[in-house]
Protein backbone atom coordinates (compact mmCIF):
# COMPACT_ATOMS: atom_id res chain seq x y z
CA UNK A 1 0.00 0.00 0.00
CA UNK A 2 1.73 3.51 -1.07
CA UNK A 3 1.57 6.70 1.20
CA UNK A 4 -1.24 7.80 -0.95
CA UNK A 5 -3.69 5.06 -0.98
CA UNK A 6 -2.94 5.35 3.61
CA UNK A 7 -3.73 8.74 3.25
CA UNK A 8 -7.32 8.28 1.54
CA UNK A 9 -8.37 5.84 3.94
CA UNK A 10 -7.08 7.90 7.14
CA UNK A 11 -9.37 10.33 5.21
CA UNK A 12 -12.43 8.05 4.87
CA UNK A 13 -12.14 7.14 8.64
CA UNK A 14 -11.82 10.97 9.76
CA UNK A 15 -14.79 11.89 7.71
CA UNK A 16 -16.98 8.60 9.26
CA UNK A 17 -15.95 9.71 12.59
CA UNK A 18 -17.15 13.57 12.05
CA UNK A 19 -19.79 12.67 10.55
CA UNK A 20 -20.75 10.42 13.61
CA UNK A 21 -19.75 13.37 16.04
CA UNK A 22 -21.85 15.72 13.78
CA UNK A 23 -24.95 13.91 14.39
CA UNK A 24 -24.57 12.66 17.95
CA UNK A 25 -24.55 16.68 18.38
CA UNK A 26 -27.28 17.44 16.46
CA UNK A 27 -29.37 14.80 18.36
CA UNK A 28 -28.15 16.33 21.93
CA UNK A 29 -29.08 20.31 20.39
CA UNK A 30 -32.44 18.90 19.33
CA UNK A 31 -33.16 17.38 22.53
CA UNK A 32 -31.83 20.47 24.56
CA UNK A 33 -33.32 23.07 22.33
CA UNK A 34 -37.06 21.27 22.07
CA UNK A 35 -39.70 22.95 24.16
CA UNK A 36 -40.80 20.75 27.04
CA UNK A 37 -44.74 20.19 26.71
CA UNK A 38 -46.84 22.69 28.81
CA UNK A 39 -46.50 21.82 32.39
CA UNK A 40 -43.97 19.65 32.04
CA UNK A 41 -41.12 19.10 34.64
CA UNK A 42 -39.30 16.78 32.99
CA UNK A 43 -39.55 14.81 30.28
CA UNK A 44 -38.13 10.87 30.01
CA UNK A 45 -38.25 9.78 26.34
CA UNK A 46 -41.98 10.27 25.38
CA UNK A 47 -43.63 10.33 28.42
CA UNK A 48 -43.79 13.93 30.84
CA UNK A 49 -43.40 14.17 34.21
CA UNK A 50 -45.89 17.08 35.17
CA UNK A 51 -44.89 19.96 37.28
CA UNK A 52 -48.27 18.90 39.77
CA UNK A 53 -46.77 15.27 40.04
CA UNK A 54 -43.29 16.66 41.03
CA UNK A 55 -44.75 18.84 43.58
CA UNK A 56 -47.01 16.36 45.18
CA UNK A 57 -43.82 14.42 45.44
CA UNK A 58 -42.29 17.26 47.22
CA UNK A 59 -44.99 17.48 49.15
CA UNK A 60 -44.48 13.78 50.75
CA UNK A 61 -41.43 14.15 51.43
CA UNK A 62 -41.78 17.52 53.36
CA UNK A 63 -44.19 15.85 55.15
CA UNK A 64 -41.91 13.19 56.45
CA UNK A 65 -39.30 15.14 56.88
CA UNK A 66 -40.92 18.02 58.65
CA UNK A 67 -39.49 20.75 56.59
CA UNK A 68 -39.25 22.28 53.32
CA UNK A 69 -36.82 20.97 50.72
CA UNK A 70 -33.81 22.75 49.57
CA UNK A 71 -33.72 23.50 45.24
CA UNK A 72 -31.24 20.34 45.51
CA UNK A 73 -33.22 18.25 47.37
CA UNK A 74 -36.32 19.24 44.89
CA UNK A 75 -34.43 17.83 42.15
CA UNK A 76 -33.27 15.07 43.96
CA UNK A 77 -37.64 14.01 44.27
CA UNK A 78 -37.27 15.40 40.33
CA UNK A 79 -34.37 12.63 39.71
CA UNK A 80 -35.92 9.84 41.66
CA UNK A 81 -39.71 10.45 39.69
CA UNK A 82 -37.34 10.11 35.93
CA UNK A 83 -36.02 6.97 37.36
CA UNK A 84 -38.82 5.31 38.45
CA UNK A 85 -40.08 6.09 35.33
CA UNK A 86 -37.21 4.78 33.34
CA UNK A 87 -37.58 1.65 35.39
CA UNK A 88 -41.35 1.88 34.59
CA UNK A 89 -40.65 2.01 30.73
CA UNK A 90 -37.75 -0.57 31.25
CA UNK A 91 -40.49 -2.89 32.81
CA UNK A 92 -43.33 -2.41 29.68
CA UNK A 93 -40.20 -2.64 27.26
CA UNK A 94 -39.23 -6.50 28.92
CA UNK A 95 -42.39 -8.00 28.74
CA UNK A 96 -42.50 -8.44 32.96
CA UNK A 97 -46.36 -6.76 32.71
CA UNK A 98 -47.19 -9.51 30.33
CA UNK A 99 -45.32 -12.53 31.58
CA UNK A 100 -45.72 -12.29 35.07
CA UNK A 101 -49.03 -13.37 36.00
CA UNK A 102 -49.59 -12.21 39.55
CA UNK A 103 -48.56 -8.47 37.92
CA UNK A 104 -50.81 -8.92 34.76
CA UNK A 105 -53.93 -9.83 37.26
CA UNK A 106 -52.88 -6.48 39.20
CA UNK A 107 -52.30 -4.04 36.16
CA UNK A 108 -55.77 -5.36 34.62
CA UNK A 109 -57.24 -4.56 38.23
CA UNK A 110 -56.00 -1.53 38.65
CA UNK A 111 -57.26 -0.38 34.83
CA UNK A 112 -60.82 -2.16 35.91
CA UNK A 113 -60.70 0.51 38.95
CA UNK A 114 -59.63 3.30 37.36
CA UNK A 115 -61.89 2.69 34.92
CA UNK A 116 -64.95 2.20 36.70
CA UNK A 117 -64.63 3.91 39.69
CA UNK A 118 -65.64 8.10 40.53
CA UNK A 119 -68.65 9.93 40.02
CA UNK A 120 -70.70 10.93 42.03
CA UNK A 121 -73.70 8.51 42.76
CA UNK A 122 -77.31 9.77 41.00
CA UNK A 123 -79.67 9.83 44.41
CA UNK A 124 -82.68 9.75 42.01
CA UNK A 125 -81.49 6.65 40.14
CA UNK A 126 -80.22 4.60 43.70
CA UNK A 127 -83.78 5.60 44.84
CA UNK A 128 -85.18 3.75 42.11
CA UNK A 129 -83.10 0.87 42.45
CA UNK A 130 -84.59 0.74 46.22
CA UNK A 131 -88.08 0.93 44.87
CA UNK A 132 -87.66 -1.64 42.31
CA UNK A 133 -86.59 -4.77 45.22
CA UNK A 134 -86.99 -3.11 48.68
CA UNK A 135 -86.63 -6.94 49.88
CA UNK A 136 -83.01 -6.90 48.21
CA UNK A 137 -81.82 -5.04 50.71
CA UNK A 138 -83.61 -5.81 53.59
CA UNK A 139 -81.91 -7.16 56.79
CA UNK A 140 -82.28 -10.76 57.38
CA UNK A 141 -85.29 -11.85 58.88
CA UNK A 142 -85.24 -12.61 63.18
CA UNK A 143 -86.84 -15.90 64.22
CA UNK A 144 -88.22 -16.64 67.48
CA UNK A 145 -87.69 -19.85 68.18
CA UNK A 146 -87.76 -22.49 71.50
CA UNK A 147 -85.51 -25.44 71.57
CA UNK A 148 -85.19 -28.75 73.52
CA UNK A 149 -82.66 -31.32 73.46
CA UNK A 150 -82.56 -35.31 74.19
CA UNK A 151 -80.07 -37.24 75.20
CA UNK A 152 -82.08 -40.56 74.56
CA UNK A 153 -80.27 -42.27 71.92
CA UNK A 154 -83.64 -44.00 70.79
CA UNK A 155 -84.76 -40.34 69.93
CA UNK A 156 -82.12 -40.59 67.33
CA UNK A 157 -82.91 -44.13 65.89
CA UNK A 158 -86.59 -43.33 65.43
CA UNK A 159 -87.15 -40.13 63.64
CA UNK A 160 -90.55 -40.38 63.08
CA UNK A 161 -90.99 -40.30 66.39
CA UNK A 162 -90.86 -36.65 66.39
CA UNK A 163 -93.53 -36.90 63.52
CA UNK A 164 -96.36 -39.06 65.57
CA UNK A 165 -97.12 -39.05 69.26
CA UNK A 166 -94.49 -37.77 70.70
CA UNK A 167 -93.67 -34.65 68.30
CA UNK A 168 -97.43 -33.32 69.13
CA UNK A 169 -97.24 -33.93 72.79
CA UNK A 170 -93.43 -31.31 72.48
CA UNK A 171 -95.33 -29.22 69.87
CA UNK A 172 -98.33 -28.28 72.39
CA UNK A 173 -95.92 -28.33 75.00
CA UNK A 174 -93.07 -25.66 73.18
CA UNK A 175 -96.23 -23.72 71.96
CA UNK A 176 -98.07 -23.53 75.25
CA UNK A 177 -95.52 -23.28 77.86
CA UNK A 178 -96.05 -27.07 79.08
CA UNK A 179 -94.23 -29.49 81.54
CA UNK A 180 -92.03 -31.12 78.45
CA UNK A 181 -92.07 -34.55 78.54
CA UNK A 182 -89.71 -36.90 80.28
CA UNK A 183 -86.44 -36.93 78.61
CA UNK A 184 -86.26 -33.66 76.80
CA UNK A 185 -84.38 -30.49 78.78
CA UNK A 186 -85.12 -26.51 77.43
CA UNK A 187 -81.79 -25.49 75.53
CA UNK A 188 -80.79 -22.27 76.33
CA UNK A 189 -81.70 -19.26 74.26
CA UNK A 190 -82.12 -15.60 74.11
CA UNK A 191 -85.76 -14.31 74.79
CA UNK A 192 -85.36 -12.01 71.30
CA UNK A 193 -85.63 -12.98 68.24
CA UNK A 194 -82.64 -13.87 66.91
CA UNK A 195 -81.12 -13.64 62.89
CA UNK A 196 -80.19 -16.94 61.32
CA UNK A 197 -76.46 -16.91 61.66
CA UNK A 198 -77.02 -16.65 65.32
CA UNK A 199 -79.06 -19.68 65.46
CA UNK A 200 -77.01 -21.26 63.31
CA UNK A 201 -74.29 -20.70 65.69
CA UNK A 202 -76.25 -21.46 68.76
CA UNK A 203 -78.29 -24.34 66.97
CA UNK A 204 -76.34 -25.66 64.16
CA UNK A 205 -76.45 -25.02 60.28
CA UNK A 206 -78.96 -27.73 59.87
CA UNK A 207 -81.70 -26.28 62.02
CA UNK A 208 -81.11 -23.26 60.65
CA UNK A 209 -81.04 -23.97 57.56
CA UNK A 210 -84.37 -25.39 58.28
CA UNK A 211 -86.55 -22.95 59.68
CA UNK A 212 -85.39 -20.37 57.36
CA UNK A 213 -87.92 -21.92 54.97
CA UNK A 214 -90.52 -22.91 58.23
CA UNK A 215 -93.77 -21.57 58.89
CA UNK A 216 -94.88 -20.28 62.50
CA UNK A 217 -95.82 -22.74 64.42
CA UNK A 218 -94.20 -25.51 62.84
CA UNK A 219 -91.86 -28.40 64.61
CA UNK A 220 -88.82 -29.28 63.42
CA UNK A 221 -86.64 -31.97 63.65
CA UNK A 222 -84.54 -34.00 65.18
CA UNK A 223 -81.75 -32.94 64.03
CA UNK A 224 -79.08 -35.05 65.87
CA UNK A 225 -76.33 -33.94 67.11
CA UNK A 226 -73.67 -36.01 69.42
CA UNK A 227 -75.96 -39.38 70.85
CA UNK A 228 -78.93 -37.11 71.69
CA UNK A 229 -81.23 -34.83 69.10
CA UNK A 230 -82.70 -30.73 68.85
CA UNK A 231 -85.96 -30.36 68.19
CA UNK A 232 -86.97 -26.49 67.38
CA UNK A 233 -90.06 -24.95 67.11
CA UNK A 234 -90.36 -21.82 65.26
CA UNK A 235 -92.65 -19.11 67.14
CA UNK A 236 -92.90 -16.00 65.07
CA UNK A 237 -90.99 -14.56 61.47
CA UNK A 238 -89.97 -11.04 62.20
CA UNK A 239 -89.35 -9.14 58.82
CA UNK A 240 -88.90 -5.51 59.44
CA UNK A 241 -90.27 -3.27 56.80
CA UNK A 242 -87.14 -1.63 55.20
CA UNK A 243 -86.66 2.14 54.45
CA UNK A 244 -84.73 3.82 51.97
CA UNK A 245 -82.75 5.62 54.67
CA UNK A 246 -82.09 2.81 57.01
CA UNK A 247 -79.82 1.26 53.97
CA UNK A 248 -79.13 3.87 51.91
CA UNK A 249 -75.17 3.40 52.15
CA UNK A 250 -76.17 -0.11 51.10
CA UNK A 251 -78.05 0.99 47.96
CA UNK A 252 -75.46 3.60 47.08
CA UNK A 253 -72.91 0.81 46.84
CA UNK A 254 -74.97 -1.12 44.62
CA UNK A 255 -75.84 1.30 42.37
CA UNK A 256 -72.15 1.86 42.16
CA UNK A 257 -71.26 -1.57 41.36
CA UNK A 258 -73.83 -2.50 38.61
CA UNK A 259 -73.17 1.01 37.20
CA UNK A 260 -69.19 0.15 36.87
CA UNK A 261 -70.36 -3.41 35.54
CA UNK A 262 -72.14 -1.46 33.13
CA UNK A 263 -68.88 0.39 32.09
CA UNK A 264 -66.37 -1.96 32.11
CA UNK A 265 -69.11 -3.94 29.89
CA UNK A 266 -68.76 -0.43 27.63
CA UNK A 267 -65.07 -0.47 27.74
CA UNK A 268 -64.44 -4.41 26.73
CA UNK A 269 -66.90 -3.79 24.01
CA UNK A 270 -65.09 -1.08 22.31
CA UNK A 271 -61.89 -2.73 22.77
CA UNK A 272 -62.93 -5.52 21.25
CA UNK A 273 -64.49 -3.71 18.14
CA UNK A 274 -61.04 -2.12 17.48
CA UNK A 275 -58.62 -5.06 18.36
CA UNK A 276 -57.53 -7.65 15.61
CA UNK A 277 -58.79 -10.44 17.64
CA UNK A 278 -58.15 -14.03 15.54
CA UNK A 279 -59.36 -17.15 16.73
CA UNK A 280 -57.62 -20.85 16.44
CA UNK A 281 -59.50 -22.88 14.27
CA UNK A 282 -59.86 -25.70 17.15
CA UNK A 283 -60.53 -23.39 19.93
CA UNK A 284 -63.83 -24.38 20.69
Amino acid sequence: MNETDAGRIRLAWLAVAAGGLLAALSLLYEGRGKPLPAGAAAVVGDQAIGRDQWQRAVQAVEGDRARALDGEERRAVLDRLIDEELLFQHALDSGLARDDPGLRKTLVAALIDATTAGGAVDEDAARALFARDPAYFAAQPRLAVVAVRTNDAAAQDDATAARGALGEVLQDALREGRPLPAGFEPVALPEEPLPLPQIAQRLGGAAAGALHRATAGELLGPFVQGRGALYVLLRQRYADAVRYEDVADAVRSEWQRREAEKALEALLTELRRDAAIRYASDAR
